[in-house]
């Protein structure tokens, strides 16, 4: 009995180890980095979603009370979508997952927007 646990023990040693190989001849350790910086800049910046859903509340609303509430819930809203998809680009980095590595929400990251809305209010 103590052999058959002997042996046991040893073969799911071996197939844990071959199944963790497996895993990391698929993982890119850039792409995982670059992943994992996304998602912490997700949830780090995904309050700043209100400040860049105010301009297209404004201009989708007749007048400025109906804007700053579109805002507000807006503001909301893609905050959590942000935070979430950080969330979930942190804990899945290593996993090259069903986008490979790419980002799940577009823009990347929020700094893409804000930049996109500033020229864009700046140019006539």
């Amino acid at each position: 009995m103590k052999r058959f646990a002997l042996f046991l023990a040893i073969a799911l040693m071996l197939l844990s180890v071959h199944a963790e190989a497996s895993v990391v001849e698929k993982m890119n350790s850039n792409k995982a980095l670059t992943k994992f910086s996304r998602g912490v800049t997700n949830v780090t910046t995904s309050p700043g979603e209100f400040v860049t859903q105010i301009p297209t509340a404004m201009e989708q609303s007749p007048d400025y009370l109906t804007g700053f509430i579109m805002s507000v819930g807006r503001g909301i809203g893609y905050t959590l979508l942000r935070a979430g998809a950080g969330i979930y680009d942190i804990a899945t980095c290593p996993f090259p997952g069903p986008t490979n590595y790419k980002p799940t929400i577009k823009p990347e990251t929020i700094f893409e927007k804000a930049a996109e809305t500033t020229i864009s209010q700046t140019l006539p």
